[in-house]
Formats: C-alpha cells, structure tokens, sequence
C-alpha cells in the first residue's frame, strides 16, 4: 500500500479511516492541526497506539479522572518512569497501582477518544505511512477496530451539537437541581464530584481541569444531567480579561493591530508581551500568521522559563488569601496551577499532574511572579 498525505478539506478523516480500514491497512498515522499533534499506530486495520501531545489525552490523566490513580500516585509513578523508560502502565501494574484489566480498558477509550477528537476538525493535515509496526515491545497492546471508531463517529457529531445548544461556551457555570435527579450520585462517584465544582461554583473548564478530563467527557456527564432537568446554566459575565500593555491604540485594537504589535515585541525578545498580544490577536480573528508567531515565540521563550521555574527546583508560595484569590479575573487554567500552589510542591511537580500543556503552564506562573500573586522559595 501506499502512503497517503493531503488535508482534511480534500480527504475528511472520517473517509480517511473507512479506507485504512478496508485494506486492513499497517502504519503510522499522523494528524495535525493548529498546533495539535497526534500519531496513530495501525496494525490491520487496528489501532494499537495513539499518542498526542494534548496533556489532557495523556494515559496518567485518563486515570486520573476516571478514578483509578491520585494525583500524588500518578507524579511517583511519572517519576519512576523518567528514571527507568519503563512504559507507565507497566510501572502502574507492577507497583499494584492499577490492574491489568483497567489500563486495558482505559487504554482502548484513549485510543478512541484520541482520534474521535480530531474529527471536530475543520481543517488539518494528515499523513500516513504505511509498514511502519509499534516497537516498544513493553506496551500493554490493545487493538481498537477503526470502523468502531467510524460508527462512534457519527453518534459524536450529533452528540457535539445538542452539547453545544446546551453549552455554549466553558466560561459558563451552573446551578444543581438535587430535586430533579433521578437518584443521588454515588460517594466518590465522578458524578459527585462534578456537583460538587458545581456547587462550588466553578466554571465547566474550571470542572475539566479538576478531573483531569476531556472535553467531551465531562460534556457528556452534564448534558445527561442538563437533559433530565437538573441544571441550570448562567452565561459568563464581566468584561473579558484586559491586555496589561499600553499600545495607544484605545480599548478596542483590531486583530491586525494586536500581531503588529505583537511582531514588535518578538523583534526585541519581549516575549512576555509578544506571546499576550499575538495570542489576543488570534482570540478577535483566528488567523496562520498570529498561529506562526505564537509559535515563533513558544519555541524562543520555552528555554528561558524552563530555566527560570523548572531547572531550579523552585517552589512557589501564596502571597494572596483566598479572599483576595476568589477577586481576581482569572482564566480556568490560572486558577487550576494556583490551586496546586501550596508551598511544599516545586513547579516541576506541578506541570507533571497539571493537564496542560508544559508551554502555557509556564507562561501562568510568569505571569503569577509579574504580578507579585507568588514567590518563589
């Protein structure tokens, strides 16, 4: 057989797995798309592997959030495996931490939710290349039928958009219904803890990021819930977050102003500002050129802060109460790292267990630091 390349505008993934499929195909494919980075493993028409560099889809976060391995559990079994370059799941069955059966099972979700995620994609790229086999004869080998995961396919899409008439949006929060549900959620149940952020007031992306869950996962939970008539939602408030630069360009700078800018700041190493404005232009109007230079100044800026947080060993304390913490304007990513800020725990630790990307985890505790929210021990 031979290798196949193009995007998803002329071939849609969804036509890309029924052909790998119906030749039983044997390769590697990989998926691309405004900076997500997936790679598929086929074996016959089966998937044996699928890695993506989304923490969220990492094995050790599926654990987490589906209740078999505590955040503490997962950071030594991590640590074990940077020393050994034993496969996780090995580590996690050795020590007695998770069952056979289980990473099994968890395995062949991950499998499928890797690849049914980039079916939401609008455009993209992919490549695959046939012969290539999975080498590590240490992984726990798991096949997942690819026209499983076409059929599951068409479900996800109309799943998607009653999810999204429900929830437009992950800044909003919700209220619970007790009277309405059908029975209580089990103790220590991921149902009861979703009420609990519920109750807690937390945002859905505040919810995710606690759970360590996926999108559609924990969309799926709420809307069962959402359906029944046990929720309520409230649309996110306020004004959004502001730029914290002057450019003398008023309070409303267009996107193209923003990247301008942007470039300015990137030319003189300013990649503080550089990456807030780039990054705020591609928030007004999605485009390649603010996704380059987002890019451009994740590559020249990752070193300097792996230097600054990681290298040292630091460990960040609080300098705010929680009273002044629950008055800040803060993205769901910034409040999950500063729930984790407890003086005892380095960064390093943190960005282990932490479902986000190593990147813009990073870029938080600079900011944090900038604005005297933490300290450095």
């Amino acid at each position: 057989m031979r290798g196949l390349a193009g995007d998803f505008a002329t071939m849609p993934l969804k036509d890309l797995v029924v052909y790998l499929w119906n030749r039983q195909a044997t390769g590697q494919l990989t998926l691309e798309n405004r900076g997500v980075h997936k790679e598929v493993m086929i074996e016959n028409g089966h998937i044996y592997n699928a890695s993506s560099n989304l923490p969220r889809e990492y094995l050790g976060q599926y654990l987490i959030n589906l209740g078999h391995l505590t955040e503490d559990q997962f950071a030594k079994a991590y640590a074990t495996q940077k020393e050994t370059k034993v496969f996780l799941g090995r580590i996690l069955e050795m020590i007695g931490a998770v069952s056979r059966e289980t990473l099994e099972t968890v395995l062949s979700t991950k499998f499928r939710e890797s690849v049914l995620d980039a079916f939401n994609w609008v455009d993209g790229t992919f490549r695959f290349q046939p012969g290539k086999r999975l080498t590590d004869q240490d992984a726990i080998k798991v096949g997942v039928p690819l026209i499983e995961v076409h059929k599951e396919s068409d479900f996800r899409v109309q799943a998607w958009k009653l999810i999204r008439q429900a929830f437009p949006s992950g800044a909003c929060s919700l209220s619970l219904l007790r009277e309405n549900l059908v029975e209580p959620p089990k103790p220590g149940s991921i149902d009861e803890k979703i009420f609990s952020s519920i109750e807690n007031g937390q945002t859905i992306d505040e919810m995710a990021l606690k759970l360590h869950a996926t999108d559609y996962f924990i969309y799926n939970r709420l809307y069962a819930y959402f359906h029944m008539g046990a929720l309520l939602l409230h649309e996110p408030v306020g004004p959004p977050i502001p730029i914290d630069i002057d450019l003398g360009l008023g309070d409303s700078p267009t996107a193209e102003q923003l990247l301008e800018n942007g470039r300015a700041f990137y030319e003189k190493s300013n990649f503080r500002d550089a990456w807030a404005l780039s990054r705020r232009s591609n928030e007004v109007t999605p485009t390649l050129d603010a996704t380059l230079l987002m890019r451009q100044v994740e590559v020249a800026w990752l070193p300097q802060l792996k230097a600054d947080f990681v290298n040292a060993g630091r460990v960040p304390g609080m300098l705010l109460g929680p009273e002044q913490l629950a008055k800040l304007t803060l993205s769901a990513p910034e409040r999950y790292l500063l729930s984790r800020v407890d003086g005892k725990r380095d960064i390093e630790n943190i960005l282990r267990i932490a479902p986000l990307r190593e990147f813009e985890a990073l870029v938080a505790f600079d900011r944090f630091l900038s604005q005297k929210w933490i300290r450095m021990l």
